[in-house]
């Protein structure tokens, strides 16, 4: 998404223990150091996915043609010395969007290097769209061109032919959209607002509230619009598994990601922490509501509320047994 930003869905629950004059006990803890980030069970599926999708910003490259020669003579040896390769970044290279006219509308690189991706910037403004070949052209893609590449271990100049176009998966509520930066956005609205609605907060604790715990996300969209697979770690391994399962009930786009004009696989990774699910999940703005005058600490009232879920899920549990 779609905002690094997805609509809000209202589920309504009663708050009997708010209505009562029964005061729910939220247990006293101590912030403790950081617990150590865990991830869902059976990742391999989302690791393969990830691998093709990675792979595809390779594409057809040589050293001789015009946008290499171009950016040859605009990038210095000193910051091409420097380049740093990872295993999530094998690669540089540059992201770009264009309006309706054709005109760039933003442009970044996924260098870490400040003075390399100020080089690569310049070097692309000055390049002669006539070279760079962009097929299926429509605003609502984000085209990536390789620039740098690792041969073996060495940086070296070696750009993509072509730019490669990505359209991100077209969800209902975002079909209207009509380029790349506004479908982003909503698409990280309806799929966040989403996930915040429906995964299961019984199973946070008061640790994660003061301890700032974290979600990092990732998923994949396959070719039919539908989630095939996601790695969520966390430092809480229950509350990690619901989010999982959240995820993977996420709706069906309308339209899938499209790569150059062809359905393709799309990933998504929504980084946030676990007091920020709480803050925006809807029964619990609906609890704060009723409990921001008799409390005016918000770290105190989310852990009320997610001891009050907590007991929900319990007598659940006991009514599943008993009857």
């Amino acid at each position: 998404m779609i905002k690094n930003g997805l609509i809000i869905l209202t589920i309504l629950i009663v708050f009997t223990a708010c209505k009562s004059k029964q005061k729910i006990v939220v247990p006293k803890t101590e912030p403790q150091e950081v617990l150590e980030i865990r991830q869902n069970d059976s990742i391999e599926i989302f690791n393969k996915y990830e691998a093709k999708i990675l792979q595809k910003v390779e594409d057809i490259s040589s050293y001789q043609n015009p946008i290499t020669t171009h950016f040859k003579k605009h990038i210095s040896r000193r910051a091409l010395k420097a380049v740093e390769f990872k295993e999530w970044r094998k690669n540089i290279y540059i992201e770009f969007t264009l309006d309706k006219y054709k005109r760039l509308t933003s442009i970044a690189s996924n260098t870490s290097s400040a003075k390399l991706e100020n080089q690569l910037k310049k070097a692309f403004k000055k390049l002669s769209f006539e070279a760079l070949q962009i097929e299926n052209f429509d605003p609502k893609y984000k085209y990536t061109l390789v620039i740098i590449q690792d041969l073996s271990g060495i940086p070296a100049v070696k750009c993509g032919v072509k730019a490669i176009g990505y359209i991100p998966p077209i969800y209902q509520e975002c079909s209207k959209e009509n380029n790349y930066q506004s479908l982003n956005k909503c698409n990280y609205m309806y799929i966040t607002n989403f996930l915040y609605d429906h995964v299961d907060l019984s199973y946070v604790s008061s640790l994660d509230i003061d301890n700032n715990h974290q979600i990092l996300p990732k998923f994949i969209i396959d070719k039919s619009g539908e989630v095939v697979a996601a790695k969520v770690e966390s430092q809480n391994k229950e509350f990690l598994e619901s989010y999982y399962k959240a995820i993977m009930k996420l709706p069906k786009a309308i339209a899938p990601a499209k790569l150059n004009g062809t359905n393709d696989y799309y990933g998504y990774n929504f980084p946030t922490s676990i007091k920020n699910i709480i803050r925006n999940n809807n029964d619990f703005k609906k609890f704060y509501y009723q409990r921001r005058f008799e409390a005016t600490d918000i770290k105190e009232i989310m852990k009320e509320f997610v001891a009050i879920e907590y007991q929900k899920r319990l007598n659940k549990l006991i009514y599943k047994v008993g009857f």
